[in-house]
């Protein structure tokens, strides 16, 4: 299984990561401004098949998708250096599922999910404000709340104020997480943000494991991904 996060979370975070599984500690530069130059959801796009790869991604990050076997697409559209083209990838795809703000969505991406479900919502920066885990949505975006919602889903709302990105006012809650066979990895503790303790009992309640990373406030790091490789079946 092939890890990927942003090379500047915490040490602590990062070794959890690698006792899982094979780390790769992304980043990038003169793609996108510093605050996002190591998040792997501006990137790639996870879908339950394949991830969608910018054709501007750092090579070494290209290399490690291929070394490790991951089935991989190229994305149409290179990542621009600021919002909305910098937001083409950061969709967030489930079962059946797209969410993002459609106009702007890769072509390969929505090609690949042209027979999900599509929600349409204002946020771009979805995959950033969104996770899924097991039946309960994650979010820090009131209009990803609502149009989720509005299509019968559990929503839990995450107010984003406290969580940490550097260079700007906060972070998002999508960006904080990683799921992988009912865990929630979080980088940062339920100590350290009001909805917290609540967000423990929801997933308790729907039999999640919540793995801490490291004890401190929420950091936004792009998402973390847990990818696995093509089967050596077939």
């Amino acid at each position: 299984m092939l890890i990927i996060a942003d090379a500047r979370l915490p040490l602590e975070a990062l070794q959890k990561l690698r006792n899982l599984g094979n780390l790769f500690g992304f980043s990038s530069k003169g793609i996108v401004y510093d605050s996002i130059s190591g998040h792997p959801d501006v990137f790639l796009c996870q879908t339950p098949d394949a991830v969608v790869v910018a054709p501007n991604a750092p090579d070494a990050l290209k290399a490690a998708l291929h070394l490790n076997r991951i089935p991989a697409h190229e994305g149409s559209f290179a990542v621009g250096s600021r919002y909305p083209h910098s937001a083409r990838y950061n969709a967030w795809v489930g079962e059946n599922l797209l969410v993002h703000k459609l106009t702007n969505t890769d072509s390969a991406i929505m090609e690949i999910c042209k027979d999900f479900d599509h929600l349409n919502v204002a946020q771009a920066y979805t995959r950033c404000n969104l996770l899924e885990a097991n039946g309960l949505f994650i979010s820090s975006d009131k209009g990803i709340e609502k149009a989720l919602s509005g299509r019968g889903r559990e929503v839990f709302y995450v107010d984003p104020h406290r969580i940490v990105l550097p260079g700007q006012k906060n972070g998002f809650i999508g960006g904080c997480m990683g799921y992988w066979q009912h865990q929630l990895f979080l980088a940062g503790s339920v100590t350290h943000f009001p909805e917290g303790p609540d967000l423990k009992k929801a997933l308790d309640s729907r039999s999640v494991q919540l793995v801490e990373l490291y004890d401190g406030p929420l950091i936004d790091g792009g998402g973390i991904m847990f990818l696995s490789a093509i089967s050596d079946e077939g």
